[in-house]
């Protein structure tokens, strides 16, 4: 048997085993677990004992599970986080499938992001994914977070403009999509956000969705961060397997009842190569 697995804090509720086995319709070639650990370290040697073939990595080991690989790919590198590694061999591979999540959660509900303005609410490895696959979708990208010392060097690479995220709400009126992807800890200040009907709003947090309801009540156009869980998980669920995943059986596992995040208009992705491995 093949076996994957997310490691993280806190994903004893986490849609991404069910996901998998969506995705593969509970292939018994394949397994996926969730690996728990106290810290990025005993997650990699777990990883390497069990053994896995590849593995998923959430909050907050995105930045330093790049200690314990041998490559990884240009977005890796130019974002400084990795959400998969995949196992080539006795080689640990990182990748960054969050950046394609961030594209692809507003391509699949009819937003474009070229030539937009956008707010990115936070600077972990979230954060930076998000500035970076704007960027690269041809946004004007506005940076705001609770310190600026962690963002500045990664902001002026990118020729991002960055500030205090108390200022933030004096920008907002100026962008058209924002990327919440602050901490729960620190989203006093999402509820002073002046959103309006032109704003479309994208959450990272699926669980708790922040600023949902301020956007409902502000009539801002919301995205769940399910969309963004879907669109990260479909590329490294290849990278994982080289094959395809069903994306619409993994849609119908996140996407139930009245939930509308997903309007469905495009099964495929803009799953492009990255680059060469360092």
């Amino acid at each position: 048997m093949i076996k994957f697995a997310l490691t993280g804090f806190n994903i004893q509720h986490s849609k991404s085993p069910a996901l998998f086995a969506a995705a593969y319709h509970n292939n018994r070639r394949y397994s996926y677990e969730l690996l728990t650990a106290a810290n990025i370290r005993n997650a990699i040697t777990s990883f390497r004992t069990i053994p896995l073939q590849g593995m998923n990595v959430t909050a907050p080991f995105k930045r330093k599970v790049l200690l314990y690989v041998d490559l990884f790919s240009e977005e890796v590198e130019r974002t400084g986080a990795a959400n998969v590694v995949i196992r080539r061999g006795n080689k640990l591979i990182a990748r960054n499938t969050d950046v394609l999540g961030v594209t692809d959660a507003f391509i699949q509900n009819g937003v474009s992001v070229q030539g937009k303005r956008a707010m990115v609410l936070g600077a972990g490895g979230a954060g930076q994914s998000a500035a970076y696959a704007l960027k690269q979708g041809g946004a004007h990208v506005f940076w705001a977070n609770r310190t600026i010392a962690g963002m500045k060097q990664v902001a002026q690479r990118y020729k991002i403009k960055h500030m205090p995220l108390i200022k933030a709400p004096a920008h907002i009126a100026q962008v058209d999509l924002i990327v919440n992807t602050l901490p729960l800890r620190t989203s006093d200040i999402l509820q002073t956000l002046p959103l309006n009907e032109s704003h479309v709003v994208l959450d990272a947090n699926y669980e708790y969705n922040p600023l949902q309801q301020l956007s409902a009540e502000r009539h801002a156009r919301y995205i769940s961060g399910l969309s963004w869980l879907l669109w990260q998980a479909v590329p490294a669920f290849f990278y994982f397997t080289g094959v395809m995943p069903d994306i619409p059986a993994m849609r119908k596992v996140l996407f139930r009842n009245d939930e509308t995040d997903e309007n469905g208009r495009n099964d495929e992705m803009t799953l492009s190569p990255f680059g060469n491995e360092k």
